[in-house]
């Protein structure tokens, strides 16, 4: 009687990724990232250009996945409503986003965004009731004095202390989405992510009078890279990374995001790293890592 050949159990099943692995795939993943401000600023698409073809791409390229996953049609009103809210929570704050950078600098812009995981902490305060301790107010408020500092004046009527402040809302706007996300939880992590940009597209539509598409060869390569690259790729990666590495390690990785957004504004755009941008970036860069680490420790 001839014996059946045994397959390998590598064969049946991909090896799963080491912890190294996941590691290099999330640094790779938020390097990509912190290209967005850099491109976004040096393109003379605006913020609803940039918007709409970045969430056109992104859409494109989820929805026959999604499409052949057929859950969508198993979502009930009340699930709808959520992916609805979500989409226009991210559609806001990439608006806000985008506006920030072409105000600003891609360096600040970085650095306000940055401040989503302090204001993450004041949202759950305020909406869950978590505790927050001295140690925790202490680097909420030192995160926002390094975003002080680095405005040139106190005054909105100065375009870059006014992009800091519509920075700072974006920032707002992102710390709320994993509390959105965790109410959506029953929804499967596709159908919500396909969801936030399909719902946040609708956010930019009605804006498309706005938009300015007589761009030349270099704005359109700009967009496509914002669009593939930074989105549909560096999402991809950023979701497998974050989702199978320890949150403290996901944390730390996501904060190379600023240092990789003021190298890469100064190598191409030629923004200018005065001391005093570097001290608010050492503030709100130190103050988020330990604010993190402080939490991981507690628990």
């Amino acid at each position: 009687m001839r014996q059946r050949r045994q397959r390998t159990p590598g064969r049946l099943y991909p090896n799963p990724m080491t912890r190294s692995q996941l590691i290099l795939t999330g640094v790779a993943a938020v390097l990509t990232m912190s290209a967005v401000p850099v491109l976004v600023k040096s393109t003379d698409a605006n913020a609803i250009t940039v918007g709409i073809a970045r969430l056109a791409i992104a859409v494109a390229a989820f929805t026959p996945w999604i499409l052949l996953r057929a859950q969508l049609l198993r979502l009930s009103g009340r699930q709808w409503l959520k992916l609805l809210v979500i989409g226009a929570v991210f559609g806001l704050h990439w608006l806000m986003y985008f506006l920030c950078i072409k105000l600003a600098t891609a360096a600040i812009a970085a650095l306000t965004i940055l401040t989503y995981s302090v204001q993450y902490l004041v949202l759950a305060f305020v909406f869950n009731r978590e505790r927050v301790d001295g140690v925790e107010w202490m680097a909420i408020g030192a995160s926002f004095v390094g975003c002080i500092i680095v405005s040139p004046e106190m005054s909105l009527e100065n375009d870059v202390s006014l992009g800091i402040a519509i920075g700072l809302c974006s920032a707002l706007l992102y710390a709320a989405l994993p509390l959105l996300h965790q109410r959506a939880r029953d929804i499967g992590t596709p159908e919500r992510t396909w969801g936030q940009f399909f719902f946040a597209l609708l956010v930019f539509l009605p804006l498309w009078g706005g938009a300015n598409w007589d761009l030349d060869r270099v704005d359109v390569y700009q967009l496509a890279v914002l669009g593939l690259l930074c989105t549909v790729v560096s999402h991809g990666l950023w979701v497998k990374a974050s989702t199978e590495l320890p949150a403290l390690f996901a944390s730390m990785i996501y904060f190379l995001y600023l240092p990789g957004a003021v190298i890469g504004s100064a190598l191409f755009l030629d923004e200018v790293i005065t001391p005093v941008k570097l001290a608010g970036c050492a503030l709100v860069l130190g103050a988020s890592a330990a604010l993190s680490v402080y939490r991981y420790r507690r628990r």
